[in-house]
């Protein structure tokens, strides 16, 4: 298996970030030349000293710049399915990158369809240098759930708290598809956007790119058994499924008692979800850069819980109580469900391996354009 190349990100204000490589984790560079351990700007006491109680796992920036160190050479080419029209574009796009030397991989749904120097995409020991995906919001959230539950990306779920999966490939999404959220690029250039994408690895080439937060999900049943690991780029919501009572969940935050919720469910959503389901039931909208998980309740029946912000720091798990009228169901991103029994919770933190989405123009500037 070859080594991914690796991928500096700078952020905006001089953290450097990497990505790939040798390294199977997720690091920083120290922030200043004090050495490690020491407070960065911004959070010295005086005359104090802190020790952090959250976790430490992302920094709070996300908004970053992305240099090559190796030119890449593997891209995965997602695209939207039953579309002529972005079939025809996306096997025009293909041969174009091939014509540049580029190796393209196809998922083995889309293989029958595509150029035939193709190479198919196999989730088990396949890397990809970026990811290309054309189509709309819901193609990115295939694309984001197809490396997530990839084995080779993934965390080994039966260590609890110790992540041994991989950092995820760049991607970067043209739309051509009904919703525009992170769809930031017009297909139409795509030759100009893509060779200064590949050259980015030059000095004065500049990338902007947004490490958009993704959500790590477990069910714990009654007995103690825990399922596979779930992740989702948008939301994890927890509802009463197909029962017409009134559903109930017990919540808590970072192992202690928060509220009893009473209604239809409760969607726990990433900024970049937060302009889907979230924002439908009352929800608020948050910039992707922001570093948090929104907890928003689904026709909730009682005055004593409404939409909140928490810390992405923070671990969440909703359980369904003995005394619960109904059974519940859990659904990660629209696209897998489990049914929740009596006892049965959702554990839910969020993944220290985001995704990084390429952007047309720096900071927020491609989300408050859409």
């Amino acid at each position: 298996m070859s080594q991914q190349p690796c991928v500096q990100l700078r952020s905006r204000f001089g953290n450097n970030y990497y990505f790939g490589g040798t390294s199977s984790s997720y690091c920083t560079a120290p922030e200043n030349n004090s050495g490690e351990g020491s407070c960065p700007p911004g959070s010295k006491i005086r005359g104090a000293k802190l020790l952090w109680s959250d976790k430490v796992k992302m920094k709070l920036r996300r908004r970053a710049t992305l240099r090559w160190e190796k030119p890449p050479k593997k891209v995965l080419f997602v695209k939207k399915t039953r579309d002529r029209d972005v079939a025809a574009k996306s096997n025009e796009m293909i041969e174009w990158l091939m014509s540049k030397g580029l190796e393209v991989y196809v998922e083995t749904d889309a293989a029958a369809s595509a150029p035939a120097n193709c190479k198919l995409w196999q989730p088990k020991d396949s890397d990809v240098d970026f990811g290309i995906v054309v189509g709309g919001d819901g193609t990115l959230l295939h694309f984001a759930n197809l490396l997530g539950e990839a084995e080779y990306y993934r965390r080994n779920s039966e260590s609890e708290h110790h992540n041994h999966g991989r950092p995820l490939p760049p991607c970067i999404s043209f739309g051509m598809g009904s919703l525009g959220f992170m769809s930031n690029f017009q297909v139409e250039d795509y030759r100009s956007i893509l060779t200064s994408l590949v050259a980015a690895s030059e000095d004065d080439k500049e990338v902007f790119i947004t490490l958009r937060t993704r959500l790590e999900c477990v069910v714990k049943r009654k007995s103690g058994s825990i399922e596979p690991l779930f992740s989702c780029l948008n939301e994890c919501v927890i509802d009463k499924g197909q029962h017409p009572g009134l559903g109930k969940m017990g919540l808590l935050v970072d192992g202690k008692p928060v509220t009893t919720v009473q209604g239809d469910g409760l969607i726990i959503s990433t900024p970049s979800g937060s302009t889907g389901y979230n924002l439908a039931v009352g929800g608020a909208m948050v910039a992707p850069s922001v570093p948090c998980m929104l907890m928003t309740p689904i026709a909730p029946s009682t005055l004593s819980f409404r939409p909140v912000i928490i810390p992405e720091s923070s671990t969440i798990e909703v359980s369904i109580p003995s005394t619960a009228r109904t059974e519940g169901r859990v659904i990660f991103d629209g696209h897998k469900s489990r049914v929740l029994k009596h006892g049965d919770s959702v554990i839910v933190e969020t993944s220290s391996f985001p995704i990084p989405v390429i952007n047309s123009k720096p900071f927020d500037q491609d989300w408050y354009k859409s």
